[in-house]
């Protein structure tokens, strides 16, 4: 499958960086190697965090976005930001830290990202908490994802965040987000197929259920993924099973090539589906110019 590239929307880390708290030096080694995997475009996945550290880390990203314009390297594209924390339900708040989130509004979304609007390309959000922020990230073709929640309605919601994980699982008499995700045509679901975060037979269904065009493979790579170093993640130990020790999932030790090979190899997926679910899918849903995709075909 080395003929395949990925493009991976929600990564959190690997090789031991920490996209939370990566300098300069670290994203560029990260970047680096993940390209050498083939990943030739992610979307930088940030949890909640103070105000302070997360427009650090926006300027960061922006700064390497600018130069990656400017000239052509041999490293993952950084498409734009993920943020992943703050606009979550603390009853679903799985191992983020709760003390950081904020009701979903404008006037939050602007606070917490400052200046740095033009980096952002995702917002995971609890919609049952949602004031007015969703129809303003939406007209602003800021893609709104539904996660870490416990409503029953996407809400307009573009996406589901890493779909079935840290939301209400579906019943056969009552509506959920995990329902709706599945059977409304226009909404894109995060799957995480590393087979630990979904069963096998659990992503059969989704296969088979979903439009393939609108199904977003993801990784949610905690930086533990590449590397023997133990880590803290939202001010939590995580064990190699990417878990912290009340055995809460953290996220995955997989980076998105492995899953997709994973895949391919247990006859779940072929090479085509996988390249229309790993990186296709993703240009379409991102809306990217004919110049960012000139970058990732490099």
């Amino acid at each position: 499958m080395d003929n395949i590239f990925y493009i991976d929307n929600h990564i959190h880390g690997s090789f031991g960086i920490n996209f939370n708290y990566a300098d300069y030096e670290d994203m560029r080694f990260v970047l680096r190697e993940l390209y050498k995997k083939n990943i030739r475009g992610i979307c930088p996945t940030l949890v909640g965090e103070s105000i302070k550290n997360i427009q650090r880390q926006l300027l960061l990203f922006q700064q390497i976005q600018k130069e990656q314009k400017e000239k052509l390297l041999d490293e993952a594209y950084i498409i734009g930001v993920h943020l992943e924390g703050t606009f979550l339900s603390p009853k679903k708040a799985g191992i983020q830290d709760k003390n950081m989130f904020l009701v979903p509004s404008v006037d939050n979304f602007k606070k917490l990202i400052g200046e740095y609007e033009d980096i952002i390309k995702i917002v995971t959000i609890a919609p049952e908490n949602d004031v007015d922020l969703i129809d303003y990230l939406n007209e602003r073709n800021i893609k709104t994802q539904a996660g870490h929640t416990i409503g029953n309605s996407l809400k307009g919601c573009c996406a589901t965040t890493h779909h079935f994980n840290a939301m209400n699982p579906i019943h056969h008499r009552e509506s959920s987000i995990a329902l709706e995700g599945l059977v409304f045509d226009n909404v894109y679901c995060e799957i995480i197929a590393d087979l630990i975060h979904l069963s096998e037979n659990i992503l059969k269904l989704c296969f088979k259920v979903k439009p393939k065009d609108k199904i977003l493979l993801v990784s949610d790579s905690l930086p533990s993924s590449n590397s023997k170093k133990d880590i803290i993640f939202c001010n939590k130990k995580i064990n190699s099973q990417g878990k912290d020790e009340n055995g809460t999932l953290a996220g995955s030790n997989k980076t998105l090539d492995e899953i997709c090979k994973n895949l391919n190899k247990r006859n779940i997926l072929s090479k085509d589906e996988i390249k229309q679910l790993a990186f296709y899918n993703q240009i379409k849903y991102l809306n990217l110019k004919s110049s960012e995709i000139d970058i990732l075909n490099r």
